[in-house]
């Protein structure tokens, strides 16, 4: 095996025989494939070829996806647009069997005939799934191959080098809904249905080829048509072509409107449409920054901002398990792709709030309060309660598709989706945002849960608790009320709903919030280990890749450092615990994950470290969490490659947590850091209180520290110069002080 170089900040993996499964670069194990590869901070390129379409270059805006791959004369681009669903349960889903109230029977019974066939196979034997789009080959002129693919992350810009020194290039529009392409004059387009369609009894598409267009448009079993449309022009020795694509399930004509639309670029040219593509991934890009000494972490942090940019847009759905980027190697998408709602979306959607990425997080945001109707459906006719409740995983229209009903039924999974609107609002302060959106989505959501919810001995217990996949899917699975996950979601929630009513001034809310918070039950710690349980009688005492008894601590802070030495002990304690059991079962997820809990418990080296393992063995050419370990050196017994985006998104998130942490009422500066952290910076992260932070450390110390207010208000910082008395200082709007030793 071959050392890698290092030179300037950018990383050159060096190559390693084909049968070796990993190389070392500058002391790091990683998978073999990633061995021709470059990292710059904010770009990748890629030895071609890249036969694979989970190592291709990810290009989107949103709503719409590619990815760029080939080998040889053919470059391929997987297409796909984020509203493509096939939304048909099977008999069983449409049951009236399938009630909260029957699987409580089933469970209390140990019924396994009814509670499979109503619960959980109604998952497997439905059609219901992400639907991929259409892949667009490219045929290179004769003698012409691809050498290297580029993707610049500041521009979402992807070229392609070939071997006669010329280049593709490829970008999808940030300001409309178009992806543009350069490529040799003379290529020949193909647009290929998938194959994995085919399991899903659609008729043959239309496909229509002319002088300088081609058109695929699809039809499903439902009502949705789409079309994915290729236009093209030549100049001089380039060909420039236009894909456009249009869906509907009212039965507009998808043909014409991507036909006009097309026209209308073309007509514009690659320039003018570059010109408002790259003003946007401007600012997009430059919201905020991280400046870290470990160059790899540095790439897939930036990776991640890009990620967020090109896959999440407000006016689009959210990411779901894989994104806008869906599996193209003829099998539909791993767990069809589905919104899961028991750690994917909410860790998806967990570091956009700090990173200020906006555009990005109202996504996420608009999704589920639009959600709300089906939400007050499934309450309706699943739980039999008014209000609205969350399936814990469900289609774009927000079916509950079931599955492990421990979970795919979960009571709490959509006050952990309300999280992400509580803490936008507490890094933002916006009070329009509260009063319309977060405070009144977060109440009902929780009104209704507590109509799952009886009083024993003045303490309210949910009728049945789980912790997410302890215990897999066994009946054992459903542990004595409550478990810590789903104890910690209800006594943050109605912490959250008393503190929002108040900074709205409904005092009659916050008193009921208040009230009711009394009759709520506290977290069970271990007594032997003072490390928290899972549930009653149920330690964490194996390795497992779920650390949900542990919500309190991160993400949602109910536990922290600053309330008292016993706290400090049972963080301390959880973490560790979490640790040295060892990542055996752990899944790609659970390194950043384990990461984000041991910057909160201070355990810096763990920290990074965890991040490194991460990023050198559960990710693929490209970047994507592929969930097993792809060096199969004993990080996991886990060594599959199903794609998943929340291991990613996990990474930024602990980097956020090493660099700063807002919990409580005080800010802290580069509050984790690694030994070999001793250089470090951070430009415009989001504080709670409605801060804007930047600091630099150098040579191992604080040099600067500037927060800016644009609401105006108190911070409290704790002092990260000489001194142990924190730093309180009153900002009026818009106004900034920068401190220094």
């Amino acid at each position: 095996m071959r050392k890698a170089t290092l030179m300037l900040s950018t990383v050159l993996l060096a190559a390693a025989p084909a049968e070796e499964r990993t190389v070392t670069i500058n002391g790091v194990v990683t998978s073999a494939e990633r061995a021709n590869d470059i990292q710059g901070p904010d770009s990748l390129t890629l030895a071609a070829p890249i036969t694979r379409w989970d190592n291709a270059l990810p290009l989107g805006n949103g709503l719409n996806g590619g990815l760029l791959w080939g080998e040889g004369r053919e470059l391929r681009l997987s297409l796909d647009r984020g509203d493509l669903w096939d939304e048909r349960g099977n008999e069983d889903s449409k049951s009236p069997k399938r009630t909260f109230a029957t699987m409580l029977e089933t469970i209390e019974e140990r019924d396994q005939e009814t509670f499979s066939r109503y619960f959980d196979n109604v998952y497997t034997n439905s059609p219901w799934t992400k639907i991929p789009g259409a892949r667009l080959v490219m045929k290179l002129p004769e003698g012409v191959e691809s050498d290297q693919f580029h993707l610049d992350f500041s521009t979402a810009l992807a070229t392609v080098g070939l071997n006669d020194g010329s280049e593709a290039s490829a970008f999808f529009s940030a300001t409309n809904n178009v992806a543009l392409l350069r490529v040799p004059a003379g290529t020949d387009f193909e647009l290929i249905r998938p194959d994995s369609i085919n399991q899903l009894g659609y008729p043959e598409p239309t496909v229509i080829r002319e002088e300088n267009r081609l058109s695929f448009t699809q039809k499903n079993a439902e009502d949705l048509e789409y079309t994915f449309l290729v236009q093209w022009t030549t100049l001089d020795d380039a060909t420039l072509a236009v894909i456009t694509t249009d869906a509907s399930r009212d039965g507009a004509d998808t043909l014409e409107r991507a036909k006009t639309h097309a026209g209308d670029v073309l007509d514009k040219g690659w320039d003018h449409e570059f010109a408002g593509h790259a003003g946007w991934w401007r600012e997009f890009y430059n919201t905020s920054s991280v400046h870290i000494p470990n160059p790899r972490l540095q790439h897939h942090y930036n990776l991640m901002k890009y990620l967020y940019g090109s896959g999440s847009r407000a006016d689009a759905p959210p990411i779901p398990l894989q994104g806008v980027w869906t599996a193209d190697e003829g099998a539909l998408p791993p767990w069809k792709g589905d919104y899961h709602n028991d750690l994917n979306t909410q860790m998806t959607y967990v570091a956009w709030q700090a990173a200020g990425l906006e555009e990005s997080g109202m996504s996420y945001v608009n999704f589920y309060i639009e959600r709300l109707p089906q939400f007050r459906k499934y309450a309706t006719e699943f739980f039999g309660i008014e209000g609205a409740m969350v399936p814990g995983v469900m289609t774009l229209d927000g079916q509950a598709m079931g599955g492990w009903p421990q979970y795919a039924y979960a009571l709490t999974a959509g006050l952990w989706n309300g999280h992400a609107m509580y803490q936008w609002w507490k890094v933002n302060k916006d009070p329009d945002f509260l009063a319309d959106k977060a405070y009144p989505w977060i109440k009902e959501i929780m009104e209704s849960t507590l109509r799952l919810t009886e009083e024993r001995d003045g303490k309210l217990y949910f009728k049945v608790s789980a912790n997410p996949e302890w215990h897999d899917n066994r009946f054992e699975a459903f542990l004595t009320p409550n478990s810590n996950f789903d104890q910690a979601l209800l006594n943050w929630g109605l912490d959250a709903l008393k503190e929002m009513a108040e900074a709205l001034g409904k005092t009659d809310d916050a008193a009921h919030w208040a009230g009711v918070r009394e009759k709520t039950g506290d977290l069970l710690v271990d007594e032997e280990t003072q490390a928290l349980m899972v549930a009653k009688n149920e330690p964490f005492i194996h390795s497992h890749r779920h650390f949900s008894h542990t919500l309190a601590i991160h993400p949602l802070g109910t536990l922290n450092m600053d309330q008292g030495e016993e706290e400090r002990k049972i963080i301390r304690a959880s973490v560790r615990q979490i640790i040295d059991n060892g990542p055996e079962y752990w899944v790609g997820y659970s390194f950043p994950w384990g990461a984000s809990l041991a910057a909160r418990a201070g355990f810096a080296e763990d920290a990074e470290r965890l991040l490194v393992d991460f990023e050198r063995a559960f990710v693929t050419r490209n970047g994507f969490h592929v969930n097993g370990d792809q060096t199969r050196t004993g990080l996991s017994m886990f060594t599959y490659r199903p794609f998943t985006l929340e291991g990613n998104f996990l990474v930024m998130d602990a980097i956020h947590e090493m660099l700063m942490q807002s919990w409580g009422d005080t800010i802290r500066v580069f509050h984790t850091m690694p030994e070999s952290w001793d250089n470090a910076s951070f430009r415009d992260l989001r504080a709670e209180g409605g801060f804007v932070v930047s600091a630099v450390r150098e040579n191992g110390a604080t040099t600067e520290v500037t927060i800016s207010s644009p609401r105006g208000g108190t911070f409290r910082l704790a002092n990260p110069f000489d001194g142990d008395a924190p730093i309180t200082h009153t900002l009026e709007p818009g106004e900034s002080v920068t401190l220094t030793p």
